[in-house]
């Protein structure tokens, strides 16, 4: 089985997956007035018990930001406690990366990736040609994405009714990270595996170790 934790969307999640198939979801929290720190023990210790997860557990994935910093530092910390007494493999993953599986190289110049986080946190990543790397921009409203010279914009979230008249000629697509990780399942499995993991967060859009 592998476990995944999804540190950076609104309401973190642990997703359960087993013969290339989500067989449980689970939100660590319900509401944005719960903290992930409360209720992240007890959320895996449910799953633990119902799947027998010390026996069964392979690997453990986790995204590494953008997102809240706290978030980030607490689940990275836990996944990186479990993968040690568990002794097996820790792949931690960017968000930009999760997406880049979704964009062709054709496209690269024209998609922006809009993370959605908690603590009301939100980021547009944006290729940079010259670097061969996306630069993250912390935003502090929605419609700052329609700053940037981009087609399409894909994210962890669906697009705000309040935000849809924003975009007259830019193209939404919404795609939750377990979703990408099933339908890349091989190709991330084949990502070296991590001992020490540093979340990105960004601050005056900077990243900050």
């Amino acid at each position: 089985m592998i476990l995944f934790l999804d540190t950076v969307s609104p309401l973190p999640e642990f997703s359960l997956i087993a013969d290339n198939k989500i067989i449980l979801s689970k939100k660590i929290i319900n509401n944005h007035h719960e903290k992930m720190s409360d209720y992240l023990i007890k959320s895996y210790t449910d799953l633990e018990k119902k799947f027998s997860l010390d026996q069964k557990l392979e690997n453990l994935i986790i995204n590494i930001g953008p997102g809240s910093y706290t978030s980030l530092r607490i689940g990275i910390a836990f996944f990186s406690g479990l993968s040690m007494s568990y002794q097996i493999d820790l792949k931690g993953i960017p968000c930009v990366d999760f997406y880049k599986y979704l964009i062709s190289k054709d496209d690269l110049l024209l998609t922006g990736i809009y993370i959605n986080s908690a603590n009301n946190q939100k980021f547009i990543c944006i290729y940079d040609e010259k670097k061969e790397y996306y630069n993250i921009h912390k935003i502090e409203s929605f419609n700052e994405i329609e700053n940037f010279k981009i087609k399409k914009v894909i994210s962890n979230t669906e697009l705000n009714k309040n935000n849809s008249n924003f975009f007259k000629n830019i193209k939404y697509q919404s795609i939750s990270f377990k979703e990408i990780i099933i339908k890349n399942l091989d190709a991330i499995m084949r990502l070296e595996s991590q001992k020490i993991i540093e979340p990105i967060y960004i601050s005056n859009n900077k990243i900050l170790n």
